[in-house]
């Protein structure tokens, strides 16, 4: 969508008071759906304990123990049910539930944005909430290169694009693209059972941001090409996979590992030094400019 930052924001903060919404029905049915199975299980057992134990009664407690019995069997029953209902309803609730943290992310990137922006300027905003493994985001299937008849299918999840214009009439587009694979094949133990294996785990995330800024303003960032890498600094564990500096442009790539958590606060963090690190480059441009 494209809109005025508020106006994103807003329906962002609306997207997340229902996903708590959903989080809490889903923790709900999933609790009730917990005590109900505790329920029919100890309602059963006890069911067939008095069973056994209804045969040595008397006659008179025989009736009553069966009677009890009876009705255990029933509560199990009833227990079991909506336990069913339970679970079927938390699952339906589980689909709904958003990743909090892209969301959460977005917000925080575009309040920080917004400082160096007009007050009527709109932004592009395109943010994936579905599913990292869905079907519509493999990419292509390759061998496994150690594992004889297993398959990786690899997929690419570009679930955030974000346009827009600061008030030096730099153009930023900032992109994430996470990558992730699942292997998958039959495997035969020892004693020659076969049994299908399968292993999903990420790859990478790659964060891209480009500036187009006024080559007036910037025209001397051509000297820094060499030194501009320099600038950047990023979080530890992160790299720079690729970075180009044109007398038009700066496009700066940063890979985060698996080993990192791809959570709302290091996202931030490093999406944050990554504007700042170009903005010095252009600050020094901008200086050397001037000089001239």
């Amino acid at each position: 969508m494209t809109a005025a930052v508020s106006d994103i924001v807003k329906d962002l903060r609306e997207m997340a008071t229902l996903d708590r919404a959903s989080e809490a029905k889903q923790t709900e049915f999933g609790s009730l759906a917990t005590k109900c199975v505790i329920g029919a299980i100890t309602s059963i057992v006890i069911a067939f304990i008095l069973m056994i134990v209804v045969g040595e009664m008397g006659d008179g407690l025989q009736l009553f123990g069966n009677i009890v019995t009876i009705l255990l069997l029933f509560v199990g029953l009833g227990c079991t049910i909506v336990a069913i209902y339970a679970g079927i309803r938390r699952s339906k609730y589980s689909r709904l539930n958003l990743p909090n943290h892209r969301y959460a992310l977005t917000e925080k990137i575009l309040e920080m944005l917004e400082r160096d922006m007009d007050k009527e300027a709109k932004v592009s905003v395109h943010l994936d909430l579905s599913p990292a493994y869905q079907k519509s985001k493999q990419i292509k299937t390759v061998a496994h290169p150690s594992k004889s008849g297993f398959k990786i299918d690899i997929f690419q999840d570009d679930w955030l694009k974000m346009e827009g214009q600061f008030l030096d009439k730099t153009r930023f587009v900032l992109t994430t693209s996470e990558l992730n694979q699942t292997a998958y094949g039959w495997k035969t133990s020892r004693s020659g059972k076969s049994k299908y294996k399968t292993k999903s785990k990420a790859k990478g995330l790659d964060i891209s941001l480009d500036l187009t800024y006024p080559q007036r303003r910037y025209g001397a960032i051509k000297v820094l090409n060499n030194e501009a890498v320099n600038a950047v600094k990023i979080p530890k564990l992160t790299k720079v996979k690729r970075m180009r500096v044109t007398d038009k442009g700066i496009n700066l790539v940063v890979k985060m590992p698996p080993s990192m958590p791809w959570n709302e606060e290091t996202l931030y963090q490093t999406i944050t030094m990554m504007f700042l690190s170009l903005y010095q480059v252009l600050n020094l441009a901008r200086m050397l400019s001037k000089a001239k």
